[in-house]
């Protein structure tokens, strides 16, 4: 059985989705995400993670935000004032 859980940005503690007090705590980078509706709402497998700016945020604040690359040439950071933004590289 494979639990789903959902999280805010910069919090550390992710809230299962299909039962809401099942709680994890400090999980790292995930196997697998959710894409947005707008890029299928999809689920897909998460291919490394590393720390970058913020692609909203730059090049004001280059401040180094966490960062996934998704199958399917797509990357996710996320931004404490921006949440999470989805980006292709081109």
């Amino acid at each position: 059985m494979t639990e789903w859980f959902s999280k805010k940005p910069g919090s550390h503690v992710h809230q299962g989705v299909d039962d809401p007090t099942m709680l994890l705590v400090g999980a790292g980078a995930p196997d697998w995400v959710t894409l947005p509706p707008e890029l299928g709402g999809t689920k897909a497998k998460v291919l490394g993670a590393f720390q970058a700016p913020c692609p909203m945020c730059a090049p004001q604040d280059l401040s180094d935000v966490p960062h996934l690359a998704v199958e399917g040439d797509n990357f996710v950071a996320e931004c404490l004032e921006h949440g999470f933004a989805w980006y292709r590289k081109l």
